[in-house]
C-alpha cells in the first residue's frame, strides 16, 4: 500500500470540491468584474469550522484569471497591521519587505505594484474574525481606499470567517468602500462528510483500501463532532495504523484502536487556539452546574470584565466548543451548550497545561 499523506493535510485542496457548487459559483461571479480589470464584489464567507470556506477560497485562488492577483493571510497568524501588509508585499513581488520599512513606504509599494503589473489585488483574510475590531476595519479600509493614493489601483477583499455576525463588527466608514456579498457555508451532513472522506481515501490510498466498514465508523465519529477535520484526521491515522502493521486493507479496528489518541490530538489543536483568560472560561463552562451566561458571568466577575467576558463566550462558539441558545424564562435569557463530554475536554486542557 503506498499513502499519499499530503491529501490528508489541512492544507491539501482537492481537484474536485463536493458539495460546495453553489458557493463556488457565488465566488467565481463575484469575481467576474475584475477578470475584465474591474473591481471585484467584496464578499465574506461564513460558517462553523471546517464547512469547506477556506479550501474553496484557495481553490478559486489557484484557477484565478490572470488579470487577478490573489493574495491569501491566514490571520491566525499574521495578526497585525504590519505582518498582513508584509504579506501582501510578499504576494505581489515574491520577497519580503526590508526590516525596518516604514508602514507608509509599505504600503506605497503594494499599491504601485498592482498598477504597474495592470492587476486586480484579490486579498482573502481568512479567520479574519480574529482580528481585534479596529485592526479589521483599519486593514478592510486600507486595502479598499488604495485608489485615493495611487490612482488606478483596483483592489477586493473576502473574509473568511467563523463568526456569522462580523458584519456587526464593521465601522460605517468601512462598509461604505466593503458592502460585502455574504457566502453561507453550511455544515455537512453525514451522507456529505461519508463522500468527502471516501473521496480522500480513494485519492490518499494507492494499491489498498479503506472498508466501508471503517469509513462509516469515521463518518460517524466526525459528524458527532460536526468537524469534518476530526474525520480526516482519524481517516489519516487509520491508514497509519494499517500501514504499520503490513496491510493493504484499513478496516474499521484501525480506526476503533486509533479514536482516542485522534481524539485527544484534535482537542489540543483547538485548545491551542485559546490564551490563558479563554482557557479559564472554557473550563468554568464545563464544570460550573450554571447554564445561564448571566449567571456564569456572576461566577467569574471578580477574574474579568463583562465585556471581555462575553468576547470570550462568542470566541469559544465561534470554534464550536460550545454552542448557545436562547430561552424564555422571567424574559429571554442565554445559556451555553456543552458541544463535548466534559471528561473528555477536561482531560484535554490538563494535557495543554502539563
Amino acid at each position: 500500500m503506498i499513502v499519499r499523506y499530503e491529501v490528508f493535510d489541512e492544507d491539501y485542496i482537492p481537484e474536485e470540491i463536493l458539495f460546495r457548487d453553489q458557493q463556488m459559483s457565488r465566488v467565481a461571479f463575484n469575481l467576474k468584474p475584475a477578470e475584465h480589470g474591474s473591481r471585484p464584489m467584496n464578499m465574506l464567507c461564513l460558517g462553523p469550522p471546517a464547512t469547506g470556506k477556506t479550501t474553496v477560497m484557495r481553490y478559486i485562488l489557484n484557477q484565478a484569471h490572470q488579470s487577478i492577483r490573489g493574495v491569501y493571510i491566514n490571520c491566525q497568524i499574521h495578526q497585525t497591521k504590519q505582518q498582513i501588509f508584509f504579506k501582501i508585499f510578499e504576494g505581489l513581488y515574491g520577497y519580503i519587505p526590508p526590516p525596518g520599512i516604514s508602514f507608509q513606504k509599505l504600503y506605497s509599494s503594494i499599491l504601485r505594484k498592482g498598477v504597474e503589473e495592470g492587476q486586480v489585488l484579490f486579498v482573502v483574510l481568512d479567520d479574519v474574525n480574529l482580528l481585534p475590531e479596529k485592526l479589521l476595519n483599519e486593514v478592510v479600509y486600507l486595502i479598499l481606499k488604495g485608489h485615493e493614493e495611487v490612482e488606478s489601483f483596483k483592489s477586493g477583499v473576502a473574509g473568511v470567517s467563523t463568526d456569522a455576525k462580523i458584519s456587526a463588527l464593521l465601522e460605517s466608514k468601512t462598509l461604505s468602500v466593503f458592502h460585502p456579498d455574504e457566502i453561507l457555508f453550511p455544515v455537512y451532513d453525514f451522507d456529505e462528510m461519508y463522500r468527502i472522506l471516501e473521496r480522500r481515501a480513494e485519492a490518499g490510498v494507492i494499491g489498498g483500501k479503506v472498508s466501508s466498514e471503517a469509513l462509516e465508523f469515521i463518518a460517524e465519529k466526525a459528524y458527532e463532532y460536526l468537524d469534518l477535520r476530526f474525520g480526516i484526521h482519524l481517516l489519516k491515522m487509520a491508514i497509519l495504523n494499517a500501514e504499520r502493521s503490513g496491510r493493504d486493507l484499513v478496516e474499521i479496528d484501525d480506526a476503533q484502536n486509533i479514536l482516542d489518541t485522534s481524539r485527544s490530538a484534535f482537542f489540543r489543536k483547538i485548545l491551542s487556539a485559546l490564551g490563558s483568560d479563554e482557557v479559564e472560561v472554557l473550563v468554568h463552562l464545563y464544570t460550573s452546574r450554571s447554564r445561564y451566561t448571566g449567571d456564569l458571568y456572576r461566577e467569574m466577575k471578580g477574574k474579568m470584565g463583562y465585556t471581555k467576558f462575553f468576547e470570550i463566550i462568542r470566541k469559544l462558539e465561534n470554534l464550536r466548543l460550545i454552542d448557545t441558545a436562547v430561552k424564555y424564562e422571567k424574559g429571554l435569557r442565554r445559556y451555553v451548550i456543552r458541544r463535548f463530554r466534559s471528561e473528555e475536554l477536561l482531560s484535554a486542557v490538563d494535557e495543554l497545561l502539563r
